[in-house]
């Protein structure tokens, strides 16, 4: 083509091709699919496709709860090795009193809890040590407990197969859940219900006058059976090992039990268990999961391979739920569905049916004004603007971004954007006409000075969309993410395909003189 380089040409038609190409699966849209070109498509939203949508409390309260009596062992275990008495622990909701027998070796009691526990604020009075949960330290531990609760949520729905679920923090202590296409969220509650804290403990078979009694003796518990409160374990308070040592789990069978969940733990807590079973032979150890006993078999051999099967009275699903809890790990705190709505499909049609009504007309008028201000040049521009349509779909499906009502209106406005660029141009190639005559030079010069205007422009937009991304959530992400890839595509297809499509028509009608 004359005057237009040839890298250009190619560089053109080969973008504008895969433009073309790739926005295929998202306009034919088949969610059954599983040929890997059809997946690349754009994912529709809550508002767009229904769903559910759960917003979520962390019980901080059960955390401070267990910090405080974490406080209250710590200080027994201290008086013990400090030969002192304690004759009264009282736990209250944000501190501790802790009344000694006499005040001889309380300051060494201190110091030494003070090296366990750094922050925390200590009061002593004569022989009572106050133990406080100041503001400073409770921050610390819901700032934790939020951080790890997002984490192990995310774990949970990626494990049960939710397509491009929104999971992100909601004010101090909430977090937000949006589940797109999931219309019954009963087995996605039923998992974020479970803390799902694993510990192995042994059982105490041999004090069963305190276990008949209900009476735990220090260092002791009394747990209830997950299947029969009734039946009561007394076990070491002291976890053997954690959930936190396995690496995997699985929903296995076993020959003789049925339905089970299989383990497998890191070396250290293979190590540990291995230590266990060899040191217990004969002894019970009890699996607790969420404050109940799962199961509590005899250790018949030491099992040093740092894998071992829970059973119990499991059918296959809640085997699978099990092992998913597992390996996604424990919650620090129990969550609370505060919130629970459901998006009606109907409603997310009729949002798409409004967005492509919107993006149509809107498109349609915009074809309209330009071929009447600039004809033929109007329509090479209308030309780019659809094909810069299919270049913003062919790019949120490429990346897999999810589609929401606040990302079709910024679909529509960038209709409307793209179109300033293509002014700016004709309207210096107007002015450059009026000064020289000779065409292709009037062309390239309306061109170039266009440019940096041009640039100017849509590089401050982009900035701004950037920004509203870093700093925005949720709908405002969605908008600032299509008005990114619509300020890309606008900027191509202006300043190159308008270009190229110029330069062929310029090619192939012979014109003389320039007339917009």
């Amino acid at each position: 083509m004359k005057n237009y380089p040839i890298w250009k040409s190619f560089t053109v038609i080969s973008l504008v091709l895969l433009g073309i190409i790739f926005s295929i699966p998202s306009i034919i849209y088949d969610d059954n699919s599983d040929n890997w070109f059809l997946k690349n498509k754009i994912n529709l939203g809550l508002d767009l496709q229904g769903g559910s949508y759960l917003l979520l409390e962390v019980q901080l309260e059960v955390l401070y709860k267990e910090e405080l009596e974490n406080f209250s062992d710590s200080i027994r275990l201290l008086a013990r090795d400090n030969s002192v008495k304690i004759n009264k622990v009282t736990v209250n909701q944000n501190d501790i009193k802790v009344i000694f027998d006499n005040n001889n070796k309380i300051d060494e009691i201190k110091n030494s809890f003070i090296q366990m526990y750094r922050g925390v604020g200590l009061i002593v009075n004569e022989n009572i040590l106050t133990i406080k949960l100041d503001d400073l330290y409770k921050k610390t531990i819901q700032d934790s407990a939020i951080k790890q609760s997002l984490e192990i949520v995310r774990k949970r729905i990626d494990e049960s197969g939710t397509k491009e679920p929104l999971i992100q923090r909601s004010g101090k202590k909430r977090i937000l859940l949006q589940l797109p296409g999931v219309k019954d969220p009963e087995r996605i509650k039923e998992l974020l219900g479970k803390t799902a804290k694993l510990t192995f403990h042994l059982v105490d078979d041999e004090n069963a006058a305190a276990l008949n009694a209900n009476i735990e003796p220090f260092g002791k518990m009394i747990i209830a059976d997950i299947y029969d409160e009734d039946i009561k374990y007394l076990l070491d308070k002291r976890a053997l090992v954690g959930g936190e040592n396995l690496v995997d789990a699985k929903g296995s069978f076993d020959q003789t039990e049925g339905h089970a969940v299989s383990f497998r733990f890191d070396t250290e807590g293979a190590q540990k268990f291995g230590k266990i079973t060899s040191n217990n032979i004969g002894n019970r150890l009890a699996v607790v999961l969420d404050g109940v006993v799962i199961t509590a078999p005899r250790i018949n051999s030491a099992i040093t391979g740092g894998s071992g099967i829970i059973t119990g009275n499991f059918n296959a699903q809640e085997a699978a739920d099990l092992a998913v809890l597992l390996r996604a790990g424990a919650l620090p705190a129990p969550l609370e569905i505060v919130e629970e709505r459901s998006v009606g499909a109907g409603l997310g049609a009729d949002s798409i049916a409004a967005g492509q009504i919107a993006a149509i007309i809107g498109m349609v008028l915009v074809c309209i004004f330009m071929i009447l201000i600039y004809g033929i040049f109007g329509a090479l521009a209308n030309v780019s603007l659809i094909v810069n349509l299919f270049i913003i779909i062919s790019l949120l499906g490429t990346i897999g971004a999810t589609l929401t009502l606040p990302g079709i209106a910024g679909i529509v406005l960038t209709i409307g954007m793209a179109v300033d660029a293509n002014v700016l141009i004709f309207e210096r190639i107007k002015e450059e006409s009026l000064k020289q005559t000779k065409v292709f030079q009037i062309v390239k010069t309306g061109f170039d000075r266009a440019m940096s205007t041009i640039l100017d422009a849509n590089i401050t937009t982009l900035i701004a969309a950037v920004l509203l991304f870093a700093f925005g959530s949720g709908p405002i992400r969605g908008f600032s993410i299509t008005l990114s890839l619509g300020v890309i595509a606008s900027m191509f297809t202006a300043l190159m395909l308008t270009n190229f499509l110029v330069y062929i028509y310029l090619s192939f009608s012979n014109k003389k003189e320039l007339k917009l």
